[in-house]
Formats: C-alpha cells, structure tokens, sequence
C-alpha cells in the first residue's frame, strides 16, 4: 500500500480525524504528552471514545467497513456516509449541525494541526477524496500495528501511553515513560512542549511520507538521539537506523503474515538500546511477570 496509491485519501482521511479530535482536545480532560486526544483504534475504524459537553454525554465514531461517520448523543444517532466527492466541509457541518441539534456545542480550532493543509474544515472542499478498498486497507494496517504495539507494552510495569491514533500526524504510536522531567527547549512550539517533557522512548507506525513510500514502523526517544546506533543481531532483518530522523526504523513490505512477533523484536531492541543511551536507571521492575495465568492473546503471540 504505496502512499502514492492513495495520497488524496488518506489525506481526506486524516482530515476526518482531525475532525474527531479537535472535540478530544477541547472536552477530554487533559493528560501529558497529549494522551488525551489519541483515538481508539476499533473493530472497524476509529473513534472518539465516550466524550462529554456540559450535562451531555457523545461519541463520533468513523467506520472504514461500513464506510460512515457514526455521531452518537445520548438520544440520537446521527449517520453521515464517507463517499468520494463529499468535501470535509460538507462532513464537519453535518457533525456540527447534529451535535447542536442536541445541545452539545464545544469551541474548536477548525483549522488541521501538523499538517501543511491549512484550510479550515467548514472552508475546505479541496479535500473529497474516499476509496473504499484504500480505507479498508488503511484499517487493516492500524489494527496490526495497535495489535503489535499492544503486545510489547501492555505488560510492561511502567508509565505508558499505549496504543492510538495520533490524528495530528496521522501515525498509530504508544509511549513508554521514564520518571524525569526533561522540558522541550523551545516553550513556543505549542504542541512539541506538551508532547515532549518527559525522558521517554515513542513506538510507533505510520503510512509513509515523501521520505518513506509505505507502511513503516518507528522508534523514537526523547531527549532525541544526537549520534549514530548499530542494528544488531537482535534486530529484525530490514531493520536500520536513521540518523536524520533519529529512530530506529523497520518497513512493512509484506502483509500476507503475521507481524505481531517480528515487530515485538523490534520494539524490544530498540528499547533496549534506546534505554541505555537515555540512561534509564532501575528499569527491572518494567519486566517482572505480571501474576496471572497467561490467556489466549499472550499464548497466540508465542507460537
């Protein structure tokens, strides 16, 4: 799934979430590194999660399956079809409209954040782009990188943000945290100073970008890394490091398998080297195994 395969659409696409999570940003209550305003990866899209306004509770969920935006009150339910030609403006205003109709009326910043696209969502009819079999596509690869993401951080003892849809750079990512206040130096970049002020290591997917064609998995620590890493033995075949971009960093050129124990070496390798560098300290607590019988995911992941 070449990002030049689909670039109007996942553009489009992205837009729509933003659209989800800019009523994160304005009514979830706030959490470091932006923890708040991630979306859920579904069984069939993303959403909002329970969300509340005054004396109101919603939910905006976007099914790629069934190929709709889902708005949800507590007595209503509005369904908004995801179709080629229709235009983000025409897809916010039907949300918004429906949401006031039930008193639920959050202030938010229509305009894409992280994105060179800067026209705001009731204005912008550039972006109508939606391909059924890409959308789909686009959900199966979310799901395989919550699933992997998933299985390397839920059992870790530690301070975490686990697996979502970072809609502001379109990526599925998880956090692990490390107890050290680490403020980013520049206090102007809005975003970057919330984002980053704690020592941690960032595991992550996206869909590709000028840069990198397709579907590809990342590592990044903060304090970011100021010199060269080996990939070694540990890692798996096709992983390498790039220094520009200070990650650590593994393509995804084959989906006919399940990546679910290859992409688990990686994310431990780069842990482990990236705790080293980061000089976490008292790290063997993260592993001590959790005092429970194993169920059937952790079983699956080991065969």
């Amino acid at each position: 799934m070449l990002l030049n395969e689909w670039k109007e659409e996942k553009e489009t696409l992205q837009l729509v979430s933003q659209i989800l999570g800019k009523h994160k940003l304005a009514t979830a209550f706030q959490e470091p590194q932006w923890a708040h305003v991630v979306l859920d990866i579904t069984a069939q899209g993303f959403s909002t999660g329970l969300l509340h306004f005054e004396d109101k509770h919603y939910q905006i969920d976007v099914n790629l399956l069934q190929h709709k935006i889902i708005v949800i009150v507590e007595d209503g339910v509005h369904e908004i079809s995801l179709q080629d030609g229709t235009t983000i403006k025409s897809y916010y205003l039907q949300i918004k409209e429906f949401l006031k109709e039930h008193g639920v009326h959050p202030e938010i910043n229509t305009k894409p954040q992280e994105m060179s696209i800067t026209i705001p969502f009731e204005q912008d009819e550039t972006h109508h782009h939606y391909n059924e079999n890409s959308a789909q596509a686009a959900l199966r690869l979310m799901q395989i990188a919550y699933r992997a993401e998933s299985a390397f951080i839920n059992p870790l003892r530690a301070r975490k943000v686990k697996p979502g849809l970072f809609w502001g750079t379109f990526d599925v990512s998880c956090i692990l945290l490390y107890n050290e206040h680490v403020p980013f130096p520049d206090p102007s970049k809005v975003i970057e100073r919330a984002a980053f002020d704690e020592s941690m290591i960032e595991f992550g997917f996206w869909f590709g970008d000028d840069k990198f064609e397709g579907p590809t998995f990342f590592v990044l620590p903060y304090p970011f890394a100021n010199r060269n890493f080996e990939c070694t033995h540990h890692f798996p075949e096709g992983s390498y490091y790039d220094e520009s971009m200070a990650e650590f960093i593994l393509p995804l050129n084959d989906l006919s398998t399940d990546h679910a124990q290859i992409l688990k070496q990686f994310f431990t390798a780069s842990y482990e080297s990236f705790k080293d560098y980061l000089e976490w300290e008292n790290c063997e607590h993260y592993h001590k195994p959790l005092s429970m019988e194993e169920n059937k995911a952790v079983k699956d992941l080991q065969k």
